[in-house]
């Protein structure tokens, strides 16, 4: 068994710069650990080198960890957590006993308490069938709750254990790792596939071994079907934006050039609902006449995303309309986007959207205010 990046886990090799795991010979040949040149640079230059697994690629990797490991450590976006609540993730909590992590809670607004999303993320877990033996609700930013990671493992293995820690691209996994670790030692990017094989650490004076796997990228978030640079700018790096908007019939919302929506409710009743996204994310109201007008014109300026760069692709995409029903104290949730709340209901809209892109009707995280 070869030398492997401390990094990426990917085992390094010095015969063909083209390929993953490339460091210089003379560098291999050096004692003690190693970053390969790809997570070398985008630790020090915080330069984009993609490399992208498939699912299948990801399975192997969770199930040879699976292993050796008594404990899944789940780590869940609570920004985007349907995107983040991937079916192949639940089949692993399914197996195992686990502990949840939910991250991110630095961007929620309205102060919500973190008692509160525990409760939340419960109930979604009990609709799965998954009863995890405890919740902790953390910021890998600034640190926030990431002891509490620790002494719920010390709580239930006091002896020590081999957990596996897994979730999709984004969610701050490998942050989490490193906090956990006391150290900077796992690479750590704002672009998703960083990870490329398991890489195993042990914090420090504990028998606890962290099992860090690589994120999987799912099925059906709108983040994926744009270009990098867009991915990076829907995914929320501060407090995420709130619009609230009372629309009557027949009036209609674009929401970046991603999808779009009119109002179809037959009664009088004209609903109120917020719009959740990252801040870059434009949201524009009009009526139906001036949708079909701008959808058609080079109002490209109006919009974002996509950019210019990956617009053309992005049109090309499979498009569907579909029409939803959202209740009041509802969510409708555009995975890797963003969600609507209606305060006041129903809203009942017609969407057209990518194929690809998943949609979902929740209970409401966040209570919408007028």
């Amino acid at each position: 068994m070869g030398k492997k990046c401390i990094g990426c886990g990917i085992e390094l090799q010095s015969e063909d710069v083209n390929k993953g795991g490339y460091l210089p010979a003379a560098k291999l040949e050096e004692p003690g650990d190693h970053y390969c040149q790809r997570c070398f640079k985008i630790k020090n230059y915080g330069k984009y080198m993609p490399v992208r697994m498939n699912k299948d690629d990801y399975r192997r990797e969770v199930q040879e960890a699976m292993q050796y490991s008594k404990l899944a450590i789940a780590v869940f976006d609570i920004i985007d957590f349907e995107g983040s609540f991937d079916d192949e993730i639940l089949d692993v909590l399914r197996e195992m006993d686990s502990i949840v992590v939910v991250n991110k809670l630095d961007l929620i607004p309205d102060d919500k308490h973190p008692s509160e999303v525990a409760d939340w993320v419960k109930d979604r877990l009990a609709e799965e069938g998954i009863a995890p033996l405890d919740i902790a609700i953390v910021s890998s930013k600034n640190g926030y709750g990431i002891n509490g990671i620790f002494k719920k493992i010390k709580h239930f293995y006091p002896d020590g254990v081999e957990a596996l820690v897994l979730g999709v691209t984004n969610v701050g996994k490998s942050s989490i790792v490193n906090r956990l670790l006391g150290a900077k030692k796992v690479t750590v990017s704002k672009y998703p596939g960083t990870t490329l094989k398991s890489v195993k650490n042990q914090i420090p004076h504990t028998n606890i071994f962290l099992i860090d796997t690589p994120g999987l990228i799912p099925d059906g978030r709108i983040s994926d079907l744009v270009c990098e640079e867009c991915n990076l700018k829907m995914v929320p790096s501060g407090e995420i934006s709130r619009k609230t908007f009372k629309v009557k019939k027949g009036r209609a919302l674009i929401i970046g050039d991603l999808l779009w929506f009119r109002v179809i409710n037959e009664d009088e009743v004209t609903p109120i609902f917020s719009l959740y996204a990252a801040k870059d994310v434009t949201f524009h109201e009009t009526n139906v006449e001036k949708l079909k007008e701008l959808l058609a014109g080079e109002r490209s300026d109006l919009f974002f995303p996509p950019c210019e760069k990956c617009r053309d692709t992005y049109k090309n995409l499979d498009m569907i309309k579909k029409k939803v029903k959202i209740q009041a104290g509802e969510e409708l949730v555009f995975k890797g986007l963003g969600w609507i709340s209606v305060k006041r209901g129903p809203l009942e809209i017609e969407i057209t959207l990518p194929k690809k892109a998943g949609i979902i009707v929740r209970d409401a995280f966040i209570k919408p205010k007028r």
